[in-house]
């Protein structure tokens, strides 16, 4: 365990994993003061939840006298280095740590798996648990995935591991941090709203492998280490899963990851053949008249959206897509080729509309709409028998929604009840 730097801390973002975050702090101890700019009525229960454990927290503004008195900060990954109050904690050099660290600290755990990339690491850690279980031990799954890893601890053993997926804003704030393996699937731009560049992205994404030790395992892309990240040290012992002979990248990750475990690799199959994917991620919700529908909001990266276009047949898709952009247009302009082969119609959605009409003009056929479910009319007229109406933004939810979930399971309810009009279905 490595010892916080000071007790008096300011825990900034009161969504599920500050205000946890924020009542761990207490019990153990620490004087405690929490923020959020934010004022929704979710954040306005959280404050008052606090407030009833005799936490001080408030909403609607950031008080920077109380926060910089603090002799460290938790800081939420919705808080964007460019906003006022990180600046100004970055000025008074105050340490900063994420929910991540902070829980690495304290976590009774003896082994933790950790999984992050800029697409895939749900799933993959999804499925590293299920391996973990079906070999007879507890997992916890838990980090990015939505349930925190501080929230957690109540039902973690020494025996438990855990296995967290970690984002780049996490891992930007970690300093000690150490899982016992560390799994990078893969490194494309994103979240270039939110980082200056793209080495300082990639520089967050191997915080995950800083701190390790020489008993400790990275797993990563021999391909992309030559390429991102050749000079880059640590003691780990280095396991490249694209070199391992499996049908795909993903499951050659698995078989590293059970072999790091110690899980025999005959699971890895079992496993995958009983997995049914998850929701969000290329999820099938609804099949009428010949066409299919995929709910795959979870896919906010032009990356993501290259990757789910291509388990289609050529031009086979109605692509609902847009949303609020983390990328620059040229990560747009990279997916022209594999929009023109997979594509029918893409109706556009959200602030990215101007970006992505931009980018793929001429190359196929696209419209627009205010609202998702202005999208979801637009492509029940335009999907045809033997198509796939495809919810893959390539793009964040925040211009319009609260988060990916609710993008896609409002997706999901409209889709739903327009199949239910018999004006639709004719």
């Amino acid at each position: 365990m490595r010892p916080a730097p000071g007790t008096r801390v300011a825990v900034l973002g009161l969504r599920n994993t500050g205000t946890l975050s924020a009542i761990y702090l207490h019990e153990r101890g620490y004087e405690v003061f929490a923020s959020d700019l934010s004022d929704f009525d979710d954040i306005r229960q959280n404050v008052d939840r606090l407030a009833r454990r005799g936490i001080q927290a408030e909403c609607g503004k950031h008080s920077f006298e109380k926060i910089l008195a603090a002799d460290w900060i938790l800081i939420s990954p919705g808080i964007p280095p460019g906003s006022k109050i990180y600046q100004a904690i970055f000025a008074a050099k105050k340490p900063v740590f994420s929910e991540i660290e902070a829980a690495s600290w304290f976590s009774p755990a003896k082994t933790v798996v950790a999984v992050t990339g800029s697409c895939g690491k749900t799933t993959m850690a999804t499925l590293i648990a299920r391996i973990i279980e079906a070999s007879g031990r507890t997992a916890v799954l838990c980090g990015n995935i939505g349930n925190p890893w501080i929230g957690e601890f109540s039902g973690i053993t020494p025996e438990t591991v855990v296995v967290l997926e970690v984002s780049s804003f996490q891992l930007m704030h970690c300093a000690s941090f150490a899982p016992a393996i560390g799994l990078l699937l893969n490194i494309h731009p994103n979240h270039m709203d939110w980082h200056a560049d793209m080495k300082e992205y990639v520089g967050a994404k191997l915080n995950l492998f800083r701190a390790m030790k020489e008993t400790d395992v990275m797993i990563c892309q021999k391909k992309e280490e030559s390429a991102l990240f050749p000079d880059f040290k640590t003691p780990a012992r280095r396991v490249y899963f694209n070199q391992y002979p499996a049908s795909n990248p993903n499951e050659a990750a698995l078989f590293c990851a059970a072999e790091a475990l110690g899980c025999p690799v005959s699971f890895v199959g079992k496993v995958l053949a009983d997995f049914r994917g998850l929701e969000h991620r290329l999820e099938k919700f609804a099949e009428q008249d010949g066409v299919s529908f995929i709910n795959d909001s979870k896919a906010t990266t032009p990356a993501s959206l290259a990757w789910a276009l291509n388990k289609f047949c050529d031009k086979s898709v109605v692509l609902i897509c847009g949303g609020k952009y983390k990328t620059g247009v040229e990560d747009f302009r990279g997916l022209r080729d594999v929009m023109s082969r997979k594509v029918r119609c893409a109706v556009l959605l959200g602030v990215a509309r101007p970006i992505l009409k931009e980018s793929w003009q001429g190359v196929v056929e696209m419209a627009e709409a205010e609202s998702l479910e202005a999208a979801c009319r637009l492509s029940l007229e335009k999907a045809q028998t033997g198509n796939t109406v495809l919810l893959s933004p390539a793009c964040a939810s925040f211009d319009m929604f609260k988060n990916y979930q609710e993008r896609g399971r409002m997706f999901k309810g409209m889709i739903l009840k327009m199949l239910k009009s018999s004006v639709l279905r004719k």
